[in-house]
């Protein structure tokens, strides 16, 4: 049987970050940039991960944006993608 999945603690006075829309969308523009450079250089999530120096596990949780990245993250997956940070975090394109 599945275990139910844990909740993650955070600072009780920090949680309101997590769900400020400025958070949410900062998150959703970095999942929607990995997915689709990924997608642009036909490589698998298992592959991405392996060139970004991450588990497939991690490179799934941002592209779904269930994970609050470090600069250390965010720097792997610049390089493993072989783009800048700015490209990452650029405003979604809202006309797809």
């Amino acid at each position: 049987m599945p275990r139910p999945k844990a909740e993650r603690r955070r600072r009780p006075e920090r949680a309101e970050q997590y769900t400020s829309a400025a958070y949410r969308e900062l998150q959703a523009r970095l999942a929607e940039a990995v997915r689709r450079l990924r997608s642009e250089k036909g490589w698998t999530q298992e592959e991405a991960a392996h060139r970004c120096g991450m588990t497939t596990r991690l490179l799934q949780r941002v592209e779904g944006s269930e994970v609050n990245l470090t600069l250390t993250t965010l720097v792997r997956l610049c390089e493993g993608l072989e783009v800048d940070a700015a490209q990452l975090l650029k405003p979604l394109n809202k006309g797809r």
